[in-house]
């Protein structure tokens, strides 16, 4: 799994799905901006019913002041000409003071207690990063002369480092489970962890924290994780097949399915078709079938060309390109390929990627 690096934790994410909206609570961050700053400093911050606003101050001798209302804690970013930096506002009267205009991460911050504990957070890990520095330019001097050498050595190189950054997290998570910052880390790395991982990390977080922007997003991961997955009966889904007839999910219960997430632009998928033919082939005339669903709805014509040039058999359908009509968000599949095996009851009985040997040995046992 693909880690994300060190800035992450301070990285800004930018929500595109509005959330509910919460009664408005009013901060007032006001702050001064040494040496001879002038012009304007601006705030970008989430107000209650989840859009973001841009706010701006004119510096006064460096002064300047924001005010505005939020629903929870939450992480804002301040900017000033090229240089950014994130606080997290809280509902009450704030004071900033940045020592540096052409660095605004060197500020300090009175008044929100969640930024209080962030900022412990980030110097533990700033330390990781000081020490890992001379490996990790190091690594980067390797990748200028050979990206093949840097490939081959950055996973086992930096693993000890990730692991480090890692445990430094999770230990924050730990140590203030009723803190918004808590809740932000771990919505920012959630999708490193495993499901049982982040329920338990969710589950320690109290009821207001659970209701922070941060907190229903973490909610919303852990609800899409249990879609499509072994044990679950199988979404319903109609769709027109690639011969204009409809075709519906419930029209093939008592036989046993192959959901097969793929695209014409997808070379493992492609790949895989020929042993998919072997198991079709295989398996067809003992109650067994297949709904190719394409992520070519944009591209249908390279989706038939496709199906032809593969010589796939089976049933194929275009898995729908918006949130509301896409199979493949019912069935939270976000990487191809993809298959899901349903039962003849319509229970979900598998869920495999590109290694089709867990496939092969469920199915001989099915039809053995």
């Amino acid at each position: 799994m693909k880690r994300n690096k060190i800035s992450l934790v301070l990285a800004l994410l930018l929500s595109s799905h509005l959330l509910q909206a919460q009664t408005a609570k009013s901060f007032r961050l006001q702050g001064k901006l040494l040496a001879s700053a002038t012009g304007y400093i601006y705030l970008y911050y989430p107000e209650t019913d989840g859009r973001w606003k841009l706010d701006s101050s004119l510096l006064d001798k460096g002064n300047f002041v924001f005010k505005g209302g939020i629903a929870t804690p939450t992480i804002a970013r301040l900017s000033y000409a090229k240089s950014m930096t994130q606080v997290i506002l809280e509902p009450v009267p704030m004071q900033v003071l940045i020592k540096d205009r052409d660095d605004l991460t060197r500020l300090s911050m009175t008044g929100s207690k969640s930024q209080h504990e962030l900022n412990e957070l980030n110097i533990s890990l700033q330390k990781i990063e000081k020490r890992w520095k001379r490996v990790i330019d190091t690594l980067m001097a390797v990748n200028k002369r050979s990206n093949v050498a840097y490939q081959t050595l950055k996973d086992w190189v930096l693993d000890p480092y990730f692991k480090e950054v890692e445990e430094t997290n999770h230990h924050f998570i730990n140590k203030y489970p009723y803190s918004f910052a808590s809740a932000y880390i771990l919505q920012v790395f959630a999708r490193e962890l495993g499901t049982d991982s982040l329920q338990y990390f969710y589950n320690r977080f109290p009821a207001a924290v659970k209701q922070s922007r941060y907190g229903k997003n973490i909610a919303q991961q852990l609800a899409e994780r249990k879609l499509g997955i072994p044990g679950v009966m199988a979404p319903a889904f109609a769709k027109e097949d690639i011969n204009g007839k409809k075709l519906s999910l419930t029209d093939l219960k008592g036989k046993y399915v192959l959901l097969d997430f793929w695209g014409s632009w997808c070379v493992p998928c492609r790949k895989g078709n020929p042993h998919l033919i072997k198991l079709y082939e295989k398996y067809k005339n003992m109650g067994f079938e297949i709904i190719g669903i394409a992520a070519d709805d944009r591209t249908p014509d390279a989706w038939r060309k496709a199906v032809a040039d593969d010589k796939l058999p089976w049933l194929q359908v275009l898995q729908g390109d918006t949130p509301l009509t896409a199979i493949s968000v019912s069935y939270n599949v976000t990487a191809y390929p993809t298959s899901i095996l349903i039962d003849r009851e319509g229970k979900i009985i598998g869920r495999f990627s590109e290694d089709h040997t867990p496939l092969d040995t469920m199915l001989e046992n099915i039809f053995k």
